[in-house]
């Protein structure tokens, strides 16, 4: 069993990943570290654990019982971090966030998107620093056209996702996070990345839409996405589809406006409390750990809305042909 702890499991990603780990079969969650929650069970702070786990927030970690620490929200600093590596040099760190002071690429990080990196993670990376919820989406969405060299001109992203996520997220540091992995993908691209983001009725999911100029037409850029066939949680379709088909999963789902008024329109819909947060945590473990990448995270989406009748399905694609 792999052993894991959780720094700073108060947060809501924190809660997210106890839900995860709970149930699944390879691990053993054997520490969650809370700042003034010391001897609290989990259960009492975090909702849907009851009779999943009986495990009590901790005031620290002892590391050397870990295989894999995850470290949530702003629960490590740089002295913390450089002093584990020092000490446990082989224990794997998966960052959720930015950890302040630590420059990623001095300290070897991966830049954990699964879809871009998953050679690295495999072969044998002991730090992984995740994407923001939002470059997670967009970079899935758009990776695919930056390796064939074809974005041309600026990316503008429309965004709705609820309240207390955009709350907790850096729209204009996301746009950075964007534009910086797409200039070492195609280096020639000098256009530039914004996001404009609105509040959404939804509970946990986010809707993008990316509108861009791109050197080939949308049918070729659907075809594109082929390149996430051997992937489990990227998925591109002809259709748009809604919030309510990723709510709860790992899952990015892109679609692309086979009839834009100009450019390309990409649609993208996931969940942005386990994109960028602790589904992909757990996903990027799993690829480190030497797991199939679903295990843990064969997980059903949790919204749901019924989908119209097989007759009224036929009659839409007919007027859509």
């Amino acid at each position: 069993m792999i052993k894991t702890a959780i720094q700073g499991a108060d947060s809501p990603d924190g809660g997210e990943l106890v839900r995860i780990l709970a149930m699944h079969p390879d691990v053993d969650l054997v520490a969650a570290q809370a700042d003034g929650l010391e001897g609290c069970p989990l259960t009492s702070h975090h909702h849907g654990l009851i009779g999943e786990t009986s495990l009590s927030f901790s005031q620290r970690i002892d590391t050397e019982r870990c295989d894999v620490l995850f470290v949530c929200a702003d629960s490590m600093g740089a002295p913390d971090f450089e002093g584990i590596r020092l000490s446990r040099p082989d224990m794997k760190i998966i960052a959720l966030r930015p950890i302040k002071g630590v420059d990623a690429e001095a300290a070897g990080a991966v830049y954990a998107l699964p879809e871009i990196n998953r050679k690295q993670l495999v072969r044998g990376a002991v730090t992984a620093f995740l994407p923001s919820p939002f470059a997670s989406m967009a970079l899935v969405a758009l990776y695919p056209l930056a390796l064939k060299g074809v974005l041309d001109g600026d990316i503008r992203i429309s965004l709705e996702a609820p309240e207390a996520v955009l709350a907790e997220q850096d729209a204009e540091a996301a746009a950075r996070e964007i534009h910086g992995v797409l200039s070492k993908v195609q280096p020639d691209f000098k256009g530039k990345v914004s996001i404009e983001s609105r509040s959404g009725a939804t509970r946990r999911t986010s809707l993008m839409e990316i509108s861009l100029d791109a050197a080939i037409d949308a049918g070729h850029a659907l075809n594109l996405y082929e390149m996430y066939d051997d992937h489990n949680f990227a998925y591109a379709v002809p259709v748009p589809v809604g919030v309510s088909e990723v709510a709860g999963t790992d899952k990015c789902v892109i679609s692309v406006d086979p009839d834009p008024e100009e450019g390309i329109l990409l649609r993208v819909v996931a969940d942005c409390r386990l994109r960028g947060g602790a589904g992909e945590a757990v996903h990027v473990m799993n690829l480190m750990c030497g797991l199939h990448e679903r295990t843990g995270l064969a997980l059903k989406a949790i919204d749901f809305e019924p989908v119209d009748s097989a007759a009224d399905r036929k009659e839409d694609l007919d007027v859509r042909q």
